[in-house]
């Protein structure tokens, strides 16, 4: 599909095998973090609270607009847990933003 030829209207998704991609960058001498679906992802990296400063100041339109840009990305019902999120990294970094455990993420 040509995407710059319209922008927004071609769906370019497409299924990844997670799998392979982590055991080749294993293979390569990298590390690989997840894969953690873009809900959780985006929550671990504050998504939520991006959104309510964006709505401080928004007209109403503006606010639920947000909304539901929100809960289009996160909701688990929409997109939240149909994509998914993979990392790869120089091993001994650590895990980028966004894939440490719930718990190390609150500490």
């Amino acid at each position: 599909a040509p995407v710059l030829e319209s922008p927004g209207e071609a769906d370019l998704t497409a299924h990844v095998d997670f799998a392979a991609i982590a055991a080749a960058a294993r293979d390569g001498g990298a590390e690989s973090f997840g894969p953690v679906d873009q809900g959780d992802w985006l929550v671990r990296l504050g998504i939520q609270p991006r959104a309510a400063a964006l709505k401080r100041g928004a007209t109403a339109k503006q606010a639920a607009d947000i909304d539901s840009a929100l809960a289009r990305l996160i909701a688990p019902d929409q997109m939240g847990t149909l994509f998914k999120v993979l990392a790869l990294a120089s091993p001994g970094l650590g895990a980028p933003a966004g894939f440490e455990s719930p718990e190390q993420a609150s500490q």
